[in-house]
């Protein structure tokens, strides 16, 4: 097997789950105990807050899934700039009408938030 390598070295991938149906929806799935955690902070929109600084910003990934798919059929998420002060990143989930959607208690969200550590 060949070692994973990346055009960017020393990238640090934080992944998190965000389960709907309460006002705190985080998971952490990577188990590095980074103090991350997801809000929500009006209708769809959401919060992810990191306790230490986790590096450089750069990029993210987010795919959307829930018990019965369909559901979540023509939905979107999109990001905003990272805020390197405040260790935070705000995104939106949209329905397929262009509306902010909360998610549902069997709705989720696998979020992937890369960052470069030096």
């Amino acid at each position: 097997m060949y070692p994973y390598r990346a055009n960017e070295p020393e990238i640090q991938s934080h992944k998190l789950r965000a389960v709907g149906g309460s006002a705190t929806v985080s998971t952490d799935t990577d188990g590095g105990g980074s103090g991350m955690t997801i809000t929500r902070t009006g209708s769809g929109a959401y919060l992810i807050t990191w306790a230490e600084n986790p590096g450089t910003f750069q990029g993210w990934s987010c795919n959307l899934g829930a018990a019965t798919p369909g559901d979540l059929a023509g939905h979107t998420v999109i990001r905003d700039t990272y805020d390197a002060t405040a260790l935070t990143l705000a995104f939106v989930v949209y329905n397929a009408s262009f509306a902010a959607h909360d998610l549902a208690a069997l709705e989720y969200a696998d979020i992937s938030v890369d960052f470069r550590d030096y």
